[in-house]
């Protein structure tokens, strides 16, 4: 993913202002929360299509809070996509944006109105909680101009890709905060996910999924 789950792009003001707690817009990639959960930082980065490196200093994950229209945003086919583009990433950025866009494709086979119907009845099978709800990671660690694509962003995992167009930022709730120790922050408790035997793993990472689920 690229922020865009994606090219990841932030879609703040500042992302490391964010605290957790906060309502704020976001715009950029997005992903289902059943691919990104309480997984330690590794899992992540290779559900979503991060280089290995990228999450090492945290993250935040923050849950849609009010509901997308289809003019929001373009569909980016899946993880699989690096950058919602065919194929895979390039070893530069020209190159990498002559890939040909999953949206363009679909536009084209379908028609502006088709595209349309599309996005109105996939938002309708999406829930605003649980599993499937709509969700936002965001790296510390920023988009590095200099780094190949094909290196920051290989192909991740396959799981959903949407684009929130940055005229259209909806607001997300800063659920999360993983922080390089692998220590999951909320506001109401912290957890490891990271360290600690495996009933305890269990229990924190099974404490944070509830948490994501309905926060």
């Amino acid at each position: 993913m690229r922020v865009g789950f994606f090219r990841p792009q932030m879609g703040c003001q500042e992302h490391m202002m964010l605290a957790v707690g906060q309502i704020v817009p976001l715009y950029g990639d997005i992903t289902t929360l059943n691919w990104v959960g309480a997984r330690p930082a590794p899992a992540v980065a290779t559900n979503l299509g991060y280089d290995g490196a990228r999450l090492a200093l945290g993250y935040w994950i923050a849950v849609l809070k009010e509901p997308l229209r289809p003019d929001d945003f373009e569909f980016g086919g899946t993880t699989l996509r690096s950058g919602g583009r065919l194929g895979l990433p390039e070893r530069t950025a020209g190159a990498d944006q002559e890939r040909i866009r999953v949206h363009d494709v679909m536009m084209r086979r379908l028609g502006p109105k088709g595209y349309s119907d599309l996005q109105a009845r996939t938002l309708r099978t999406v829930p605003m909680i649980g599993k499937e709800r709509l969700v936002k990671v965001v790296p510390k660690i920023r988009h590095d101009d200099a780094m190949a694509p094909a290196d920051q962003y290989p192909m991740g995992g396959g799981g959903l890709q949407w684009t929130i167009k940055k005229a259209a930022a909806r607001k997300f709730l800063i659920a999360v905060e993983v922080d390089g120790s692998g220590t999951a922050k909320t506001p109401t408790f912290s957890v490891s996910l990271r360290s600690g035997d495996v009933q305890t793993l269990y229990d924190n990472r099974a404490r944070i999924s509830r948490y994501l689920e309905t926060a």
